[in-house]
């Protein structure tokens, strides 16, 4: 119960941490992210996402083609102007992703549901939008509103200066911007280098691209700083200083009164950098063009003289019109004005309260007040005092501008929040009792602009709203304490007493298995928690027998095999849980099976086909002669030699479970026998029925034999004699068997009878290749033994063969031989063994 509580207090209190894929925090308007830090505030690289934000109900503002995927920040105005810029993908190793950047600002009165845009400056250069505004109301708030063309999504950066301006400067000396204090601004939409491009020949700059002139004297000695950055960190930024003595101007810039300058190309160098300035750490006075070793933007500070007059160059080599922030820094001072303001409250944090501000300034010649939203004055001229009522609570901002006669003018701002005295603040905790290791969370309403101040035991102090504490322990008990301060307004305190934090119980078993594998087996659950006072075992639905033993364990059985999972759930008194569950598996040995053969008796080249029932799950393990191993249900040998023969055993594995082993015997592997026979005669022979031949058996490692003649008798004598009573062409094919079932085979033929006995030899042939007579053909039968030779008229042998079917084609070694008359004599034995002689002649046709 206390798991399940924790969880859904942290579902109610962070869901939104884990979600993957929700929109940003500050998808719509109302959840603004506040920027309060409005004087050159600039975000991390990819701080800030459009990622999966939703589309605002308010229209296009002015220069949008569509409201994209947009988000939002808001700030409270303190000065008059402001210039937002919002950096995407500036170069291919930025970690912002966002494309073509847009940007706008509003005003928006909570109690309406309408939006104000304030049209302000917008420009747009390599993935870096700008915006400015001027004429801000102090006190405002203001919302900005980011998003990007065409839809896209990415992170950026976003750099936020409300400041009061300078007077613009020009490109030249001569134009040249007053500045009387050292109040950071921002330079926007610098370009050209004004009428004169060589004003600050002989620094190290050179030639100017760019240029702002500024120009002031030093009402106070002391060291002095600045740092410059642009506002697209891809920009080279380059600046000379000058010192030009008492009373100086414009006159006097050369290169003489230089006293600093910086020209280094850091953008393009490695290490790269952007920014560049004075500094209390360089000791250099100079930085040539390029990337010289050591260069790093900066040289050493100035010490400023009292009186003397200084002018600053500072120059934008990179193309495009972008602008710089300069923030200053050092003891001395500018020579302008100064202005504090001095504020007395009366009745404060009651329905009464009120504020009298004073003015104390020097080197003035005129005073100016704002004193904000709801003021019962607006504005005054005058040290005062003026004592001012609010007709509404909430922030606000007094603004005094003290003006010189040298044109210089210094405004000063004092804010701070008008409240009552806030209620006495409700708070609540996720529990009073808790578990070592719980997360406490504690939580109380929202109060606008109040800041909260919690206490606690072993030193817990916070100022969130609803913090929590990890992985609590007993030093966690005690009582705990918030008060809420609005302003200068402080609420009574209230508390909230956290009883106890019991220790964590943990829940642990160990397993003995008795008799594995036997259908007798049992389990010894040893329970080893520890800190509870409840205890629950489950097993699950298969217990068969179910035993107390001491210590809270248990000895079980089960009535099947299979996969069971043993969950053993403890508690405290305090309702503290803690859970261990363990898969185990009940196994039994797997029963004998029988072996399967696909025959009994095996001959070299058969194949021995082995198997067992096949089940899930198993494992299987053959093991027989000739170093024979596998591991599938079935198996088959091819049988190669005559070591395969022997016993054949597999083993049957179910999880760790091993059956007995099963075995068959495979009897010794026979020969296969080799058939062969010749015939007598032999097959060259033209012979006529009745035809007797004698058949000779030539077989090897055969015990029976199977003859087929091919006239349709057969016989199984080893050296058959067999006639021939009808004509045909006749195969021949004997089977050699052994006893054990291995046999072969051969054929051979052909052989050819003829129905009646023949001596027809042609007188004539003509070997022209038509087909038709084309050879002398001896017709002769029955004769066992055959040999004929011819001759030409000169008496000289042209042909011989002793094979009957060995035809004359009328050629001597491959040469045609000439028509004529030849002659022939044929010597042969009868199959009766009666020698026979032939003589004639034959004429050759051409």
């Amino acid at each position: 119960m206390r798991f399940l509580l924790t969880l859904l207090f942290l579902f109610f209190y962070g869901i939104s941490y884990g979600a993957n894929f929700a929109p940003p925090v500050n998808d719509e308007l109302i959840d603004a992210i506040n920027i309060s830090n409005t004087s050159a505030f600039c975000s991390a690289d990819a701080a800030y996402t459009n990622v999966e934000a939703t589309t605002s109900t308010y229209r296009s503002p002015v220069g949008w083609a569509t409201v994209g995927k947009d988000v939002w920040f808001k700030f409270t105005a303190s000065k008059y102007d402001v210039n937002i810029s919002v950096s995407g993908r500036v170069n291919a190793s930025s970690t912002n992703t966002m494309i073509n950047p847009l940007v706008a600002l509003y005003t928006f009165e909570p109690g309406t549901t309408g939006i104000s845009e304030m049209v302000g400056t917008s420009f747009t250069s390599n993935n870096v939008t700008s915006f400015y505004k001027g004429a801000l109301t102090i006190g405002q708030v203001y919302y900005v509103r980011v998003s990007a063309a065409n839809d896209n999504t990415g992170t950026f950066k976003l750099c936020l200066d409300n400041y009061f301006p300078p007077i613009k400067p020009g490109q030249d000396c001569g134009t040249v911007s007053i500045l009387c204090s050292k109040e950071t601004f921002t330079q926007l939409n610098v370009t050209g280098p004004g009428s004169n491009n060589r004003e600050s020949a002989g620094t190290c700059l050179g030639t100017e691209s760019n240029s702002a002139w500024y120009m002031f004297r030093a009402s106070k000695a002391g060291d002095f700083t600045f740092v410059i950055t642009p506002t697209v960190t891809t920009n080279d930024i380059d600046w000379v200083f000058y010192d030009l003595g008492f009373n100086g101007d414009c006159s006097m810039v050369n290169a003489s009164t230089a006293i600093r300058c910086a020209a280094g190309s850091g953008v393009t160098c490695s290490p790269s950098y952007y920014k560049t300035g004075l500094s209390m750490t360089e000791t250099d006075l100079t930085e040539a063009p390029g990337c010289p070793a050591g260069q790093n933007g900066f040289v050493r500070y100035v010490d400023l003289i009292e009186g003397h007059t200084y002018a600053l160059l500072i120059d934008n080599f990179s193309s495009g019109n972008n602008g710089f922030t300069i923030e200053f820094g050092g003891t001395a001072d500018l020579a302008g004005p100064s202005a504090e303001i001095a504020v007395q409250k009366l009745n404060p944090c009651t329905d009464n309260q009120a504020y009298i501000f004073e003015s104390i300034a020097s080197n003035y010649a005129e005073l100016k007040w704002s004193f904000g939203e709801g003021a019962s004055i607006t504005t005054a001229n005058g040290e005062g005092p003026y004592t001012i009522t609010y007709s509404t609570p909430g922030e606000k901002v007094v603004v005094l501008e003290a003006k010189a006669t040298n044109g210089c003018s210094v405004i000063t701002t004092q804010s701070f929040i008008v409240a009552k005295t806030p209620d006495k603040p409700v708070i609540a905790a996720s529990g009073v009792t808790l578990c070592q290791g719980d997360v406490l969370q504690f939580s109380t309403p929202f109060l606008n602009l109040a800041t909260y101040h919690w206490s606690g035991p072993n030193g817990f102090t916070s100022a969130e709203q609803n913090p929590s504490i990890v992985n609590v322990g007993p030093e966690h008990v005690g009582v705990y304490k918030l008060f809420v301060q609005v302003g200068d307004c402080i609420s009574e305190e209230n508390s909230l007493e956290i009883l106890s934090v019991d220790l964590k119980p943990e829940a642990a078993f160990s397993l003995v298995i008795n008799n594995k594998c036997e259908s007798n087996q049992s389990f010894s659950f040893v329970n080893e928690s520890k800190n509870y006072t409840k205890i629950n075992w489950n097993f699950g639905s298969d217990v068969r027998t179910h035993i107390d033993a001491a210590h809270d364990s248990k000895l079980i059985t089960f009535n099947t095999p299979g996969l069971k999972t043993v969950v053993l759930t403890i508690e405290t008194n305090n309702g503290c849980t803690s859970t261990f569950s363990q898969d185990i598996l009940v196994e039994l040995k797997p029963d004998i099976p029988e072996i399967s053969v696909n025959q009994p008796l095996f001959c070299l080249k058969d194949v021995i086909k082995l198997s067992v029932p096949e089940q899930e799950n198993m494992r299987y393990a053959w093991t027989g002669p000739n170093n024979f191993t596998a591991t599938t249900s079935s198996v088959q040998i091819p049988v190669t030699d005559f070591n395969q023969a022997g016993e054949y055993r597999i083993v049957l594995t179910l999880g760790s479970c091993s059956a007995e082993p099963a075995s068959i015997i495979i009897p010794p592997i026979a020969r296969i026998p080799i058939a062969g026979f010749r015939t007598e005669p032999s097959f060259n022979v033209k012979f006529s029925v009745p035809a007797p031949i004698i058949f000779t058996n030539t077989s090897q490692y055969g015990d029976y034999y199977e003859w087929e003649f091919g006239d349709g008798v057969t016989s199984s004598e080893k050296d058959p004699i067999h006639t021939y009573q009808t004509d045909g062409t006749f195969k021949i094919t004997l089977t050699a068997f052994s006893n054990n079932g291995c046999k072969n085979s051969i054929t051979q033929g052909d052989l050819i009878i003829k129905r009646e006995a023949s001596i027809f030899t042609p007188n004539a042939f003509s070997p022209n290749g038509d087909g038709v007579n084309d050879e002398f053909v001896v017709g002769i039968t029955n004769l066992k033994k055959y040999r004929i030779q011819i001759y030409n008229r000169y008496g000289n042998q042209v042909f011989f063969t002793d094979n009957i079917f060995d035809n004359w084609k009328g050629t001597f070694k491959n040469n045609d031989l000439p028509a004529g008359v030849y002659y022939y004599v044929i010597f042969g034995t009868h199959l009766n063994n009666t020698t026979v002689k032939y003589t004639g002649s034959v004429t050759l046709i051409r």
